[in-house]
């Protein structure tokens, strides 16, 4: 009997252990690598009405950015940037002009990425903001 439970035991263990890792494993995988324009979703209010929205699922695989391992990034245009992660925000800073982006990274796995953007602007006595979601894909 106590062979038995000993069994059980290290049966518990060694599934608890492999399930685990398998889990981490599955969410991992980093910002680095070539990844591919897959959709975006574009929308935009006014003062807290949705006045346009546009979403497109990109055809082909011409549209992409590389995040590369020293923190610069550059895109199929041939722009270069420089990038931070923060927890769950993105900071793209355009190596020409200095301009910076702020994305939340909405989600990141070894073969998706989702980021979302938004900018408010006042234009006159109207509130006008954009909101675009961006999903990548290796």
């Amino acid at each position: 009997m106590k062979n038995f439970t000993l069994l059980i035991l290290l049966l518990i263990t060694t599934v608890s252990i492999t399930g685990c890792k398998k889990d981490k494993d599955e969410d991992s995988g980093g910002i680095v690598g070539k990844w591919y324009l897959y959709s975006y979703i574009n929308i935009v209010y006014t003062n807290g009405k949705v006045t346009d929205q546009t979403s497109q699922t990109a055809p082909d695989r011409s549209n992409y950015i590389e995040f590369k391992s020293n923190g610069t990034a550059a895109d199929n245009e041939g722009d270069q940037f420089s990038y931070k992660i923060n927890g769950t925000q993105l900071i793209l800073k355009d190596l020409e002009d200095g301009e910076e982006e702020l994305y939340e990274i909405k989600k990141i796995n070894n073969t998706e990425l989702v980021i979302f953007n938004e900018l408010v602007q006042q234009a006159g006595s109207d509130q006008i903001k954009y909101t675009t979601e961006t999903t990548f894909k290796k």
